[in-house]
């Protein structure tokens, strides 16, 4: 039921991104996982065993895989390490997402944000999503999409290096692909770009999933001291993803370390791949919880109007009895209780709560974690380059610790 997050080993999540589409149920076929297990550790290592091994022998076969010529040495290229990383994050990070998201999904329930009259619309909105994330359509578009991309990254790469790469060499203008090129070509790389289309596509999703539970009849408190309403445990979902922004910062440093220790490039020059990951941070995972602003802004408004009415009226009844001296038991009186100081207190507090309402359910602390994951892999290159104390001092500076 909607309300279960995780049942007992071996029961599946009642929400789930990675068991939908055609190729889960390839993998179902081939016995790779079941309905029951992952099979997360079997698929890591197979995945990267066909991924990386034919490309070291296919190299070796040719005088690629070590050279003097350390650009067209697979061994030395630090961007088939990175690649190799991403495939396996992208897959250990599968069950751990799974089980996150599902207890998510599950608290709009548990904690009575969506009552029962609105159940049947929190079903819709996850039956939608499960549509969306297995769509054999957008798996047909990634996977297009994943070889368009992974020839020209190939070809871009293959022109960086004068006299062309362990994966090719450009000749007249064409590029021409060494035997490990090929299999980077039609398998490796392609399958690093799908995989990676399908996380972005489930985060797209994900965003239409929290735009759709927005739209259902939300019971939200004005004076929840999460100052959110009491949804501040959804902004909390970016931390499941660390390891996803970990990978892909792994591969864009594993590329700049190779233009700067191969190619002489600046690592100033490629000052503008931070600002990059930092926008695709607040893209993918803060993006989508600007669906309940309108939410919390109406909550907030409707707060400080009917909290701002119930203060002055306790106010008023309070200065009457202990400033003006007017004998208990008036008809305001009556109406908010005793207004004596601890009320005061209370309703004090109560209203700046209101007064204090995030527009995002989103903190430093749920999206701090991505930062360091997305600047761990960068931080390892500008060593290389700057002293430690410097790119700390930095960091601490973009973190504002």
């Amino acid at each position: 039921m909607l309300g279960t997050s995780v049942g007992a080993a071996g029961a599946s999540p009642a929400f789930s991104f990675s068991q939908h589409g055609p190729f889960y149920r390839l993998q179902r076929r081939v016995g790779l996982l079941s309905e029951t297990d992952l099979g997360i550790a079997r698929r890591v290592v197979l995945f990267t065993l066909i991924a990386w091994l034919p490309i070291v022998l296919l190299a070796a076969l040719q005088g690629y895989a070590l050279n003097e010529h350390h650009g067209r040495a697979v061994l030395l290229d630090f961007s088939a390490y990175a690649f190799l990383i991403a495939v396996a994050a992208f897959v250990l990070m599968e069950q751990t997402s799974d089980q996150r998201m599902a207890w998510l999904i599950a608290q709009f329930s548990a904690r009575g944000i969506v009552p029962e009259a609105s159940r049947e619309c929190l079903r819709q909105a996850r039956q939608m999503v499960e549509r969306r994330t297995g769509s054999p359509l957008a798996e047909g578009v990634i996977l297009i999409g994943a070889y368009w991309f992974a020839f020209v990254w190939m070809q871009r790469g293959a022109a960086r290096v004068e006299g062309g790469t362990w994966f090719g060499q450009i000749v007249n203008g064409d590029l021409q692909f060494t035997l490990a090129g090929w299999w980077l070509l039609l398998v490796a790389l392609p399958f690093f770009w799908f995989l990676l289309g399908r996380w972005l596509w489930r985060f797209f999703t994900w965003g239409r999933l929290l735009r759709d539970i927005a739209r259902c009849d939300l019971r939200l408190v004005a004076t929840h001291p999460d100052r959110c309403g009491g949804l501040a445990f959804i902004g909390q979902y970016p931390n499941t993803y660390w390891l996803f922004v970990f990978a892909l910062s792994t591969v864009v440093a594993a590329t700049v370390l190779k233009q700067v220790v191969f190619g002489g490039a600046s690592l100033l020059s490629f000052k503008f791949a931070l600002l990059g990951l930092i926008v695709f941070l607040l893209v993918a995972f803060v993006v989508p919880l600007l669906a309940f602003t309108p939410v919390l802004l109406k909550l907030k408004k409707q707060g400080l109007s009917r909290y701002g009415a119930l203060v002055s009226r306790h106010n008023l009844a309070f200065e009457a009895r202990w400033i003006d001296g007017e004998p208990a038991g008036s008809a305001g009186e009556k109406s908010l209780g005793s207004p004596d100081m601890s009320s005061l207190a209370d309703l004090s507090a109560g209203y700046e709560l209101v007064r204090k309402i995030r527009p995002i359910p989103v903190t430093k602390q749920s999206i701090g974690p991505l930062i360091l994951a997305a600047l761990l892999p960068l931080t390892v290159v500008a060593a290389t380059q700057a002293p430690f104390t410097q790119i700390r001092d930095a960091i601490k500076g973009l973190l504002l610790l």
